[in-house]
């Protein structure tokens, strides 16, 4: 009983923060996404003064103890760059991203290309997700902040419906918990 008292409430908990994050990045996704650059930019600041700190007493130097202080030193640049301008940081990662969707999708529509000249019957099934997959590429290429705006909205929405479940879950081990009685 009380195992099940303890699940229910780490549940509602769970889905409390869960319905604050997902609102958050809802409605706040240039936050979120300057939140995480300013994180990232940290992160790459520490690494590289543990590097050169590293390297600096360190006994050992040569090749390898350079190249700490090379990757150092370019981790402290990063860092420097991302919290400095975290707008141009998140703007880059959409732009792989749609890199590699569009050249998926040439992949797939010579595929489909493969496909129909084998006779198969559901060819233009991978044309139509490669057109989509090129698309989708094209739009993360031009308009990469909006393209993370938009997927940090779709994470927030995601979390709240997952709060939602979380809490209709909790509210089913009530039940549970009162037939245990």
């Amino acid at each position: 009983m009380e195992f099940v008292k303890e699940i229910k409430s780490t549940l509602l908990i769970m889905s409390g923060l869960y319905i604050v994050i997902g609102l958050i990045m809802l409605l706040a996704p240039v936050f979120v996404s300057n939140l995480i650059c300013y994180l990232i930019g940290t992160i790459c600041f520490i690494l590289g003064g543990i590097g050169i700190y590293t390297y600096i007493s360190s006994e050992v130097y040569g090749p390898l103890a350079y190249g700490i202080l090379v990757a150092a030193i370019a981790l402290i640049v990063v860092g420097i760059f991302v919290i400095m301008d975290p707008v141009t940081f998140a703007s880059f990662l959409p732009i792989i991203m749609g890199v590699v969707l569009v050249i998926d999708s040439f992949t797939k529509l010579q595929s489909s290309s493969s496909l129909k000249r084998y006779n198969y019957d559901r060819w233009w099934t991978v044309l139509v997700a490669g057109l989509i997959t090129f698309v989708f590429g094209l739009f993360l290429i031009l308009n990469p902040f909006k393209s993370l705006t938009l997927f940090i909205r779709i994470l927030g929405v995601f979390l709240i419906v997952d709060a939602v479940s979380s809490f209709m879950t909790a509210l089913s081990y009530s039940k549970i918990e009162k037939e245990i009685v």
